[in-house]
């Protein structure tokens, strides 16, 4: 039986965010990097905006280039001060505790619920209209996804930065093994039936076929929820997430593909080792980049979908900028923000391979522009999936999330068959709730 243990207190919600925010912070490539408008911005008084966000969302270089310098440029004015947000020193209880919560606070979209729980959210509704703020530049999903995620029927965050998921492949594997590659629009049954001609021992090496990273996200496409909202009882024992979690220990049960490997091993494996011929995943261009002058020989297809759901991806993952309500310069903070989500700069992200959430086709047209180990690549096909509506999380989604990452390894070492795993999943996250729940 798989145990985990956490810890009491009505601000658990915040520990519990680390988790997942971590899991999809995802590395991208590193940056290195007077009108009459101007003039009347000058002469305002000086202000300073801070800014929290974790180093793993944003690097120093990258900041620099999407933040601070085109704040600068656009409002003279204003300083932008960074604090950077881990689960020690700069957590957002001891942040709180201290005072000091930032102005801006960047988060997972998955999270929402603990930043509600935490007070640190503000309703936006009055800020953007004050501003005569045009919401309709954004990909209409994702703003629908802050909402749900949020429970609320308006906006407490501007997404700035989106995930994507693809499917990547080790070309120097499937020539050696004279497979032809995988196309977009594979199904999860392709792949597993193509994983199984991939795995292989060669010459004392175990090549493995497929690492499909986390079940959660597979599932996500299917819009199942880990807890209900409403009962707060993990419901993870229906037939969808049974054949969910069936498919996957599936594709591990395939022969010398049993190595369980979400997340950063997955990634390893795939750009360091070069064991793993097939790896679906978010973006992971920074770890590509890192070795492109070493290995340049992968490419990309669409992400795996359900025969059923053609077409459809996983839920939208994203990161978002908060308004603190705490704030005393709030106008100020809503120019940085809607800065960052200028067309200019996504426009920068999205040739630095960042995922914009503005919806103008540009900016998947001209996505990596700026990469030169992505020339050649089939990178359209980040876009060929649209993202699957969203469910509720709740306060507990992280623990859940890394939980259900979990119980597939315990599958595969105690060979545990999907029942007696989803019955065991429910019993200890319903304890872990009911132990730590603040009513």
């Amino acid at each position: 039986m798989f145990k985990w243990s956490g810890k009491n207190g009505a601000l658990l919600s915040l520990v519990i965010l680390a988790g997942l925010l971590s899991a999809c912070g995802g590395k991208e490539p590193t940056a290195v990097g007077k009108d009459q408008s101007k003039v009347k911005e000058e002469n305002k008084d000086p202000v300073t905006v801070t800014f929290g966000v974790r180093p793993s969302y944003l690097t120093d270089n990258e900041i620099q280039r999407y933040i601070i310098d085109p704040v600068k440029k656009k409002y003279p004015y204003i300083t932008v001060d960074i604090v950077k947000l881990d689960d020690k020193n700069n957590s957002f209880e001891k942040l709180l505790v201290a005072g000091a919560l930032p102005d801006i606070n960047v988060t997972n979209s998955l999270t929402l619920q603990g930043t509600k729980l935490l007070g640190i959210q503000e309703d936006m509704t009055k800020i953007i209209k004050e501003n005569n703020y045009d919401l309709s530049r954004f990909q209409s999903e994702l703003l629908d996804t802050v909402k749900a995620n949020n429970q609320t029927d308006y906006l407490v965050g501007i997404p700035y930065y989106v995930q994507f998921n693809a499917l990547y492949y080790n070309k120097d594997i499937f020539d050696k093994f004279g497979v032809p590659y995988p196309k977009d629009g594979m199904t999860w049954y392709e792949v597993t039936e193509l994983a199984k001609k991939m795995t292989r021992m060669d010459n004392g090496v175990q090549y493995r076929g497929f690492e499909p990273d986390s079940v959660y996200r597979p599932a996500s496409q299917l819009s199942l929820p880990l807890i209900d909202p409403k009962s707060y009882k993990s419901i993870v024992n229906t037939d969808q997430w049974k054949t969910v979690l069936e498919m996957v220990k599936n594709i591990y049960s395939i022969p010398g593909n049993n190595k369980v490997q979400p997340f950063s091993p997955g990634v390893n494996a795939f750009v360091k080792d070069r064991t793993i011929a097939m790896l679906a995943g978010l973006n992971n261009l920074g770890n590509l980049a890192d070795v492109k002058d070493v290995w340049n020989n992968w490419d990309f297809a669409s992400y795996p979908v359900f025969a059923e759901r053609p077409g459809i991806g996983t839920q939208a993952d994203f990161h978002l900028m908060l308004m603190s309500p705490s704030s005393k310069v709030k106008d100020a903070a809503f120019k940085v923000m809607t800065t960052i989500v200028s067309d200019e700069v996504q426009l920068d992200m999205a040739h630095m391979g960042k995922g914009s959430v503005l919806k103008d086709k540009k900016f998947q047209d001209e996505f990596g522009k700026d990469l030169d180990f992505l020339k050649g690549k089939n990178v359209q096909a980040i876009f060929k999936t649209k993202p699957a509506p969203a469910f509720p999380p709740t306060e507990f989604a992280s623990e859940a999330f890394n939980q259900i990452t979990n119980l597939m390894k315990t599958i595969m070492k105690d060979n545990l068959d999907v029942n007696t795993a989803m019955r065991q999943y429910n019993e200890q996250m319903d304890k872990f709730i009911e132990q730590n729940r603040t009513k």
